[in-house]
């Protein structure tokens, strides 16, 4: 499979605090195809698996009005142009949750979807302690939850946790806290 050939046509539309773009390519059989991505070209998160002492999860349970769901989340969200992905990832770890870790190793890169600009950049933090209250970016809604490494591991096969990758990433370490 070659990639396929793209025309410079851009264009961009912002809704809320998301961003579409319009793509148009040349498919192999020569024609013209437009899609909607997701994402402007060149968007980076970060988000944390983050680990209490005692191996519990931390969440940031949310609303999610795609699927119209009450989802577990790990903490985390874009990364500002000044901040590096581990900086973000602890920001925003601190922000939903008010938790700060002991430690954070990066286990992985991975873009989520076919239709999305962005990459996402992946944590594991330990020894994770409550030090302040959660402060969410306004109009975000966030219920900070410690859960089992089994519950995250069975929300993420199920549909019910929205870094799910994040998951495969650090399952062999997971598996030796359980």
């Amino acid at each position: 499979m070659k990639r396929w050939k793209r025309l410079p046509y851009n264009e961009a539309h912002k809704i809320g605090w998301r961003h579409i773009m319009i793509k148009k390519f040349i498919d192999p059989a020569g024609n013209e195809q437009e899609f909607g991505i997701y994402d402007k070209e060149g968007t980076k998160m970060a988000a944390v698996i983050a680990l209490t002492e005692d191996n519990k999860v931390v969440v940031a349970r949310q609303f999610r009005q795609g699927p119209e769901l009450v989802m577990d989340e790990l903490p985390g969200g874009g990364v500002n142009k000044e901040e590096d992905p581990e900086t973000a990832a602890l920001r925003e770890l601190l922000e939903e949750t008010g938790y700060v870790p002991k430690s954070i190793e990066f286990i992985g890169v991975a873009r989520k979807e076919a239709y999305r600009n962005g990459v996402h950049h992946y944590y594991l933090a330990r020894g994770c302690t409550q030090e302040h209250q959660p402060n969410p970016d306004e109009g975000e809604f966030v219920e900070p939850q410690e859960i089992t490494i089994e519950q995250l591991i069975q929300n993420a096969k199920n549909g019910l946790l929205t870094d799910s990758v994040a998951v495969l990433l650090a399952y062999e370490e997971l598996q030796k806290l359980i």
